[in-house]
């Protein structure tokens, strides 16, 4: 038989993950559009973090538009807490 601590864990759980995936997807929703010209791709995402694939040289600026993105998404969700995100540049994504 289950005990009560599991289904409270989950009951407390369930609105924290489903509202980081509400974020999520919004933010790969608008991010197509928002990195134009940057020749950046969205190649995967793990959890709460966007992997893009970007030239070298536009690295700098997609991270800025990412970083925008995906906190204003939070924005739209969470509005008396902010939602920051932290851009990595790394070569692969297991130098991170």
């Amino acid at each position: 038989m289950w005990s009560e601590t599991p289904r409270i864990t989950a009951l407390y759980n369930t609105p924290v993950q489903g509202t980081a995936a509400d974020i999520l997807k919004v933010s790969l929703g608008d991010l197509p559009q928002a990195l134009t010209g940057t020749g950046a791709k969205v190649v995967g995402c793990v959890h709460d973090e966007i992997i893009l694939e970007v030239p070298k040289e536009k690295a700098e600026e997609a991270a800025s538009i990412l970083k925008y993105v995906m906190e204003a998404a939070g924005e739209r969700f969470l509005k008396q807490v902010p939602l920051l995100a932290e851009p990595v540049i790394a070569n692969s994504w297991g130098d991170k």
